[in-house]
């Protein structure tokens, strides 16, 4: 009875929690946010599966980039029993997208109550089984991810099932629970290859205790029935290894590259690349991984277990031992995935999962009175809810913050329904720009083409989508009936796309849709005139000293403070920035409107370490944009850098601020910087 009690409390504080991270609302929302494109993927999957007849071997997904850009067949090295489970939940219930992220979710808890169940078993002491299982339930990566669409938290899950179950096994004596952990084990392999980091963990274990190599239980050998080890072990590398084979194959018969079968290893970068990797995760993912203080507290937990070595449960170290060694190996494998891929470290959570129960073993069996301190428990429980409170703000920052790019594409969360209306049917391909991923046409449940760049992983010459007109007429031929265009501005900055863009078959809030089967012209795209022009060459300041004065216009500009005659493009002055003055040549301009748009351009002297960029930034509606293109070079090395971009409607009546930016120690010379104000094309 007391354990029923203390499950039930665990799941209370464990449901208390996921609803302080809004999952109850995150639950009904559509794939979006940090990799949204995996997110996209996936659910491809499990929606073809339920629209295409639910062949388990042959899966698809809504981007026709395999058998020469004319189907969509392409195989995850992950089997695919998520994605198909969820199908057989569409069937039941209908499609909607809230089954796949509860279905998900429940796998991903019933992982956490599993070691819950596992800390009880060895610590038999409830609050650390509690508090503990819920220190990972506040790393930001598991909590995003652990209600989503990937397969990596309920791979993740099934492996803490399989140590829990095989933890009982070599306590309890009984082979049922063997088998049931390699049953286990096979799931978590089938949601994640990785997951077989605790296989070869227990065969290393297996090989050891069978060996004499090394003693575990001095009653005895840990398996007295070997073959009966062997045999399950083998049958469960035999169904990963075959499915591998097949998805190889798979991929290769229909020339598919989108899903990664295969490594890519830090000896293939250089040092540049190394750096660039190493910096991206310092930068954007660290802090995702775990809250500092998470990070302090592991080390704690291994520099405990490395003073007290002789006295750990011999079983935990091995195996945390030999899951470190492997995940060394797998981080040298695949370490160009992880500069911009989060999710690839959840596969390597079993290893602080191991750490954290070793270590309280240890801390029990021979330090009973600090195992139960008060104090201790209180100090751990600070821990815990600041920790909480962290991925509560980290959780928002992904779903409220710059990391959500939910506005800009909003109309295609919604745009089903309207296509179905004016006669865009499932079955119509279609491309779709702007988008250089496949997200869209899973939004708008299309097959079809987007500006994809399929890289053949970098090992053959890459295939560009949609990119040019060349690229246009080359979807078209392969079947594309309707061009939906996501913001008339794309017409303005692609203008390849205006001779394809003669027939509106309907508009969409900001959405174009263009038949492109009719020939009859119904559209004419809107001219753009200059509302305004500003020209800065920081020749002349205030009297002041406090602005750039233009002489053109009297327009007035920012932070003069920073002209230099070092060098010029044009004239005897320019705008040197540096860290100690990273701001330069900023103008301010109010009352923006919806669909107006604006064209800046600068010249740019850089150095080795230090670019700098032109921002334009708007608040409280947060707009940041440091997106450049290069257009232009002199022998001097003056380069010049301009971006373009329209006003959505979130600006409108918002003051747009336009300035130059260097943050780092070596300077970076600006000059003649000029803004160009087009008045609004969007209808009023």
């Amino acid at each position: 009875m007391k354990k029923i009690y203390s499950a039930l409390l665990f799941i209370i504080v464990l449901s208390g929690i996921s609803v302080f991270y809004n999952y109850h609302d995150i639950f009904f929302k559509l794939p979006q946010s940090v990799h949204k494109w995996r997110q996209s993927d996936c659910a491809s999957i499990a929606l073809n599966y339920y629209q295409d007849g639910g062949n388990f071997f042959k899966p698809e997904t809504h981007n026709l980039t395999s058998d020469g850009g004319t189907s969509g067949k392409c195989c995850t090295s992950e089997i695919p029993v998520l994605y198909y489970s969820v199908s057989l939940l569409y069937k039941v219930f209908g499609y909607h997208d809230y089954l796949y992220r509860i279905f998900n979710t429940f796998l991903f808890f019933l992982g956490l109550f599993f070691l819950f169940k596992l800390l009880l078993y060895l610590l038999k002491d409830v609050f650390w089984a509690i508090s503990l299982s819920l220190l990972f339930f506040t790393s930001p990566v598991l909590v995003y991810y652990g209600n989503n669409y990937l397969s990596n938290s309920s791979s993740l899950s099934f492996s803490i099932i399989g140590w829990y179950f095989f933890f009982r096994f070599l306590f309890e004596k009984k082979q049922k629970w063997f088998f049931i952990s390699i049953i286990v084990f096979l799931l978590a392999a089938s949601f994640k290859v990785t997951a077989l980091f605790s296989v070869f963990a227990i065969s290393g274990i297996f090989v050891l205790d069978v060996s004499g190599i090394l003693k575990f239980d001095n009653s005895g050998k840990l398996f007295t029935k070997p073959l009966w080890f062997i045999l399950p072990v083998l049958s469960l590398f035999l169904v990963i290894g075959s499915w591998l084979f097949y998805a190889h194959n798979y991929n290769a018969v229909h020339d598919c590259s989108y899903f990664s079968t295969t490594i890519f290893p830090i000896w293939d970068l250089d040092r540049a690349g190394i750096a660039g990797v190493l910096e991206n995760i310092r930068k954007i993912w660290l802090d995702q991984y775990f809250h500092i203080s998470v990070f302090l507290f592991l080390l704690a937990c291994v520099t405990f277990m490395l003073i007290f070595l002789r006295k750990n449960n011999k079983i935990i170290l091995v195996g945390a031992a030999l899951i470190f060694i492997q995940a060394i190996v797998y981080v040298l494998l695949q370490f160009w995935t992880f500069k911009d891929h989060d999710y690839y470290v959840i596969d390597m959570y079993i290893l602080p999962i191991m750490i954290v129960v070793g270590a309280f073993d240890t801390l029990k069996r021979q330090f009973r009175n600090v195992f139960s301190s008060v104090y201790l428990k209180l100090g751990f429980l600070l821990l815990l809810l600041t920790n909480i409170f962290y991925a509560h703000q980290q959780i928002n920052l992904r779903y409220e913050g710059w990391m959500n790019e939910n506005p800009e594409k909003k109309d295609i969360f919604t745009i089903t329904p309207y296509l179905r209306q004016i006669g865009v049917l499932p079955t119509d391909t279609v491309i779709s720009i702007p988008d250089a991923s496949h997200v869209s046409l899973y939004l708008m449940n299309q097959k079809g083409w987007t500006e994809y760049s399929d890289a053949k992983f970098n090992k053959s010459q890459r295939v560009l989508y949609n990119q040019d007109s060349a690229g246009i007429q080359l979807s078209i031929d392969k079947g594309a009936k309707y061009l939906i265009i996501n913001g008339i501005e794309q017409l303005y900055y692609k203008t390849y796309l205006q001779s394809y863009c003669r027939n509106l078959a309907g508009k969409y809030n900001n959405v174009l849709i263009f038949n492109l089967r009719q020939n009859d012209k119904n559209f004419n795209l809107p001219e753009r005139s200059v509302a305004g022009s500003y020209f800065c060459d920081t020749e002349t300041v205030s009297a002041d000293q406090q602005w750039f004065v233009s002489e053109s216009d009297s327009s007035l500009f920012q932070f003069s403070g920073n002209q230099s005659h070092e060098f010029a493009y044009n004239g005897k002055m320019s705008c040197k920035l540096d860290a100690n003055s990273p701001y330069g040549m900023t103008i301010k301009l109010k009352d923006l409107r919806r669909g107006e748009s604006f064209r800046i351009s600068a010249w740019r002297k850089t150095s080795k370490s230090a670019k700098g960029t032109v921002i334009a930034s708007s608040s409280p509606n947060a707009y940041y944009n440091n997106d450049y293109n290069i257009v232009e070079r002199d022998p001097k090395g003056w380069e010049k850098i301009v971006k373009e971009f329209f006003i959505p409607a979130e600006l409108e009546n918002q003051e747009l601020v336009i300035y130059l930016y260097n943050p780092e120690s070596d300077p970076v010379y600006f000059d003649d910087l000029g803004v160009i104000r087009f008045k609004s094309v969007e209808e009023k």
